[in-house]
């Protein structure tokens, strides 16, 4: 029996199922839907945060911290997240009193078998996609992230669309009946140790696919595993393009591919319509502050594909100067791809970089942050620095920012407390010094 058929079973067999680290967005909808489905459903996770109080509000209890005191014998089924190692004591508690133990992604596959399922796929924009093809049809979802005016990251019904996650390889546990595969390019090399390892989990997806795969015309990889298929459909950007609210030649792609996915159902110029009024996703070039002429925008980019498109959407916008800061993720990643981060970060200013967001990851040799300043040449020696801390680089942006100026804060880590004391900005903070 494979991961997602054991999840399976035990969705059927119900009871109560505890999930470590549920206030992360991907098991925060999973919690949510488990519970629509009738199990016992509560969890735990380090601090509290705004998808816990959400979970909370819905009847899920949330403890804080990690203790194997929680996986007592009332508790039939363990789900942890990516970030919950073999070492933690909830994990370790449960194997040794013979509590089954499954990963998020493993469980989430399961749930959309005996649902009509689009799964969304790819290296970038798949929150995006996911989100587009959510309000289009007014249907369930899961996503990975959060949208004003959404309740919540997870809504369940009879036609779902979800996020297939490729970071750990569970997108291969789908069978959905219609793929979106928006992009692939090589990444999560902490789980992935090679780009063909990389490109398996897509391979092994797009053969499970039941009705159809829609899949980016223009991508090399995507178009070499699904051009030859006879129920491949390429996408691309038409002609008019969208009109959306949000800006980017990134954003007419993920609407692409919504409009693609969306078409089984409804005629295009109904979708059309809808997409004219999307809601963005939190985090996705999202206005934190605005006042005193800078206006400062956050963003989850992470990979130099999506910086590089993140810094063009900036400059669409004709700032005076355009600044950034970024926070790399994970070592492996930084290490992995040093060589192509400072040609993604032309078009900037100014750019101050952060220490690595390890995300559990041991410090490696060749991916730490002095190691990627090494990569830049001469050309940023004016316009680079490297901080110490969080607080050290906004101390130092706080003092430079004047009217005209747009600034970027950029990265998947923790970097969003810049974004948190971006908003608490005074209105004038760049009013011109006298």
């Amino acid at each position: 029996m494979d991961r997602v058929d054991q999840a399976e079973g035990l969705v059927r067999r119900g009871g109560r199922v505890h999930l470590a680290g549920i206030g992360g967005v991907g098991m925060a909808g999973l919690a949510w839907l488990l519970k629509a489905r009738g199990l016992q459903v509560d969890g735990c996770d380090l601090v509290p945060n705004r998808l816990t109080g959400w979970l909370q509000r819905n009847g899920i209890a949330v403890a804080t911290g990690q203790d194997a005191a929680h996986i007592d014998g009332t508790v039939d089924w363990l789900i942890r997240s990516t970030a919950v190692p073999d070492r933690h004591p909830e994990v370790r508690r449960a194997n040794e009193v013979g509590i089954p133990v499954s990963r998020r992604g493993d469980v989430l596959p399961a749930l959309m078998r005996d649902r009509t399922c689009i799964a969304v796929g790819g290296t970038h924009g798949k929150t995006t996609t996911t989100a587009m093809i959510a309000q289009v049809l007014g249907c369930g979802y899961c996503i990975g992230g959060e949208i004003a005016g959404m309740d919540g990251v997870a809504r369940d019904d009879s036609l779902m669309v979800v996020e297939a996650d490729e970071s750990d390889g569970t997108i291969a546990g789908y069978s959905p009946d219609y793929a979106v595969i928006t992009n692939i390019e090589y990444d999560h090399m902490e789980h992935h140790a090679s780009e063909s390892a990389f490109v398996g989990c897509f391979e092994r997806f797009i053969a499970k696919t039941r009705r159809k795969v829609f899949y980016r015309g223009d991508d090399p990889i995507a178009s070499r595993l699904c051009g030859g298929l006879p129920d491949g459909e390429p996408f691309a950007i038409p002609d008019p393009p969208f009109q959306l609210p949000v800006p980017g030649r990134h954003n007419q792609w993920n609407a692409a591919a919504a409009l693609a996915a969306c078409r089984p159902w409804m005629e295009e110029g109904d979708v059309r319509r809808a997409l004219a009024s999307f809601r963005p996703v939190r985090r996705r070039f999202e206005t934190v502050f605005e006042g005193g002429g800078v206006r400062i925008v956050s963003d989850y980019a992470h990979h130099p594909t999506e910086i590089a498109a993140l810094i063009q959407t900036a400059l669409e916008l004709e700032p005076g100067r355009l600044l950034g800061i970024f926070q790399p993720h994970r070592y492996t990643r930084t290490r992995a791809l040093a060589a192509e981060f400072p040609a993604s970060f032309e078009g900037l200013d100014r750019l101050w970089l952060l220490p690595v967001y390890a995300a559990s990851e041991a410090p490696l040799p060749g991916g730490t942050t002095a190691d990627l300043v090494r990569r830049f040449d001469v050309g940023w020696q004016d316009r680079l620095e490297a901080c110490p801390s969080m607080e050290a680089a906004w101390a130092g942006i706080r003092q430079e920012l004047r009217a005209g100026d747009l600034l970027l804060v950029i990265g998947a880590g923790d970097i969003e407390k810049v974004a948190e004391w971006a908003r608490a900005l005074e209105p004038t903070c760049g009013a011109p010094r006298s």
